[in-house]
């Protein structure tokens, strides 16, 4: 079971062998998805007429435009500029009041007092017709443009789904500051599907027919994958097995004489006199053959004889 599951992953890392070094290098790379970017930022929604409606710190109601952060990370629209007809304003840095947090909003008043603090602008709605937000290198991220005709008192205009589903620039049925400009409720698509089948039948067919699919693969590539490695491994010792005969072969072919064969059965009765068995705790003895005993020998007396001539 274990060499099964271990053939899939040695086929990944024979498929990704030659691009290592592409994957290595990109450890390294900074990630875009990981980094806040100012492309994510569009003009959301507008009010150029405001007179009792969303108010600033100050208690005062003026035109605003909304900023919605359409990624998944912050985004710091300091240093940025929202422009109209004849006036450009930038963003101050240095406050936390212009950070638009996932998927958040942030509000411009139009007031034309930037002296109030960094979310109030230095031109009004009134005498123009768009607007256009730049980022900090000068590039246009989003324009916005609208009929002065059509913008009456406490409408607003933004990006709202119609009935297919699409986002479109229309005039909004309620002004939705700081929020998402689709307040009508929708039904979710799970209960949509839960509407068409109560009982569960076409949910339950459909992770049948998934299930069976996916263990078919499976079934099919770990197979395959097996003999493939199966025909290799017999590929590879049918080599060895001939260069082994291919060895033996050459051997055989050269004559070997009386005389080398007498040496070699010499040299290994030699050899074999030599071997003694290594046991623990056991001795072995040999019986030495000798012509006399050395301890009844004569030579080795106590008395000196006399020479005898």
């Amino acid at each position: 079971m274990k060499s099964l599951l271990c053939l899939p992953a040695c086929f990944v890392a024979k498929f990704l062998q030659p691009f290592k070094f592409i994957l290595l290098i990109s450890l390294f790379l900074p990630l875009p998805a990981l980094s806040q970017s100012i492309k994510d930022v569009r003009i959301n929604e507008i009010q150029v007429h405001n007179t009792d409606g969303f108010k600033d710190e100050y208690g005062q109601a003026n035109g605003w435009i909304e900023l919605h952060n359409t990624g998944y990370n912050k985004v710091n629209v300091a240093g940025c500029t929202l422009e109209v007809k004849d006036k450009k304003y930038r963003i101050p840095k240095g406050n936390l009041a212009t950070i638009i947090p996932t998927k958040g909003y942030i509000v411009f008043f139009a007031s034309g007092t930037p002296d109030k603090g960094p979310l109030h602008t230095n031109f009004t709605l009134e005498d123009t017709d768009f607007i256009e937000f730049y980022d900090v290198d000068g590039k246009l991220v989003d324009s916005f443009q609208f009929n002065p005709v059509d913008m009456a008192d406490g409408v607003s205009y933004g990006w709202l789904d119609d009935l297919d589903g699409k986002e479109k620039l229309m005039q909004l049925p309620v002004a939705t500051p700081g929020n998402c400009n689709n307040t009508l409720e929708k039904e979710h698509r799970s209960e949509l599907f839960k509407k068409q089948d109560p009982v569960g039948v076409v949910l339950t067919t459909i992770c049948i027919v998934i299930v069976t699919i996916t263990l078919t693969l499976l079934y099919f590539i770990f197979k395959y994958m097996g003999n493939y490695h199966i025909r290799a491994g017999m590929r590879k010792a049918k080599k060895t097995t001939a260069k082994q005969v291919g060895t033996i072969k050459v051997v055989n072919e050269k004559a070997v004489t009386n005389y080398e064969l007498a040496a070699i059965a010499i040299a290994l009765y030699k050899y074999s006199e030599k071997l003694h068995d290594t046991e623990n705790m056991v001795l072995t003895l040999n019986k030495a053959s000798k012509a006399y005993s050395p301890w009844s020998s004569k030579i080795y007396g106590l008395r000196q004889y006399p020479n005898k001539k």
